[in-house]
């Protein structure tokens, strides 16, 4: 039995009349009742009453009805599956994030550009700290990752890493802080500061940057403590254990309890990067082809 000969019965039983049922169907009478005769022989039951002036179903027929539209619906939904998920728009999207990646408006906007234009491919989101991510990409884990580095991230053969916008850092202080009234500051105001930080686990290479750029300044990092979550970061700022240095996006997490002073020297600068691979999947060149098209979106080069 062959999905045509469903076909072909339903619309007899639809037409009760072979003529228009052929008609319907594009073909020609003779062909049509001869696959309805073999669909009954198969099934060793009479589907169709025949007579010269009227065509019924028998009540075998009313049954099988039922059960063959359902199996053309299926079908027919299993066709369509199958060419919207090879047209990219079914299936998982695996994405990698850092913590400050969703505060990014360029970032936010993407995401949100592709669940309007692809909403039933599942986003699957995943935190995983800076480069990290790289090693997932290329083992196929991830798809793509949105991961910040000082300089253009190192990644193997066969991935790409793409700036999506380089941004200031900002020294995050209690509003009764000596600096918190200064309009702009330089890593060496900070020789003397109690600095809270990412731990090593989880700032992806920031805070080692970060430490380096305050020794190329003249200034030796003062550890106060070390923290895993963005929250308690700027909530043991917000306490007096220290200072904090950020990048400037994060600065929109406005707290009547911060101010936030932006670096003035050359190099206090964070990026963030776009990493897929070169020969992506049709799901992952979907999404960059979204993110290509956004206005906000203004990748600076490889």
């Amino acid at each position: 039995m062959e999905l045509r000969h469903l076909r072909y019965f339903v619309q007899v039983a639809t037409d009760l009349h072979f003529a228009r049922a052929a008609a319907h169907l594009g073909i020609s009478q003779p062909p049509l009742s001869q696959q309805i005769r073999l669909l009954e022989d198969e099934l060793g039951v009479v589907l169709l009453e025949r007579t010269s002036r009227r065509v019924a179903l028998t009540s075998a027929g009313s049954l099988f009805l039922d059960a063959a539209r359902r199996t053309l619906a299926e079908a027919d939904r299993a066709v369509l599956i199958a060419r919207r998920a090879g047209n990219g728009e079914l299936g998982e999207l695996n994405i990698g994030f850092n913590a400050s990646a969703p505060f990014i408006p360029q970032v936010a906007t993407a995401l949100y550009a592709f669940r309007q234009r692809y909403p039933d491919v599942q986003l699957s989101l995943n935190e995983v700290a800076g480069t990290a991510q790289i090693p997932a990409i290329r083992d196929g884990d991830l798809d793509l990752g949105f991961l910040r580095s000082f300089d253009s991230p190192v990644v193997p053969q066969g991935l790409t890493a793409t700036l999506i916008l380089r941004e200031r850092l900002v020294v995050a202080t209690r509003p009764d802080h000596p600096l918190a009234t200064r309009a702009g500051l330089h890593l060496s105001d900070l020789g003397d500061q109690s600095l809270v930080v990412y731990a090593s686990d989880r700032s992806g290479g920031f805070t080692e940057a970060l430490f380096d750029l305050m020794r190329d300044a003249g200034v030796e990092p003062r550890v106060a403590q070390h923290v895993r979550e963005v929250s308690t970061l700027l909530g043991l700022v917000a306490a007096g254990i220290g200072v904090t240095i950020i990048a400037e996006s994060l600065a929109s997490l406005q707290s009547a309890g911060l101010v936030y002073t932006p670096l003035r020297d050359d190099r206090a600068t964070s990026a963030m990067w776009l990493v897929h691979a070169d020969a992506p999947p049709l799901l992952t060149r979907n999404f960059l082809s979204v993110v290509g098209g956004l206005p906000a979106f203004a990748p600076a080069g490889r």
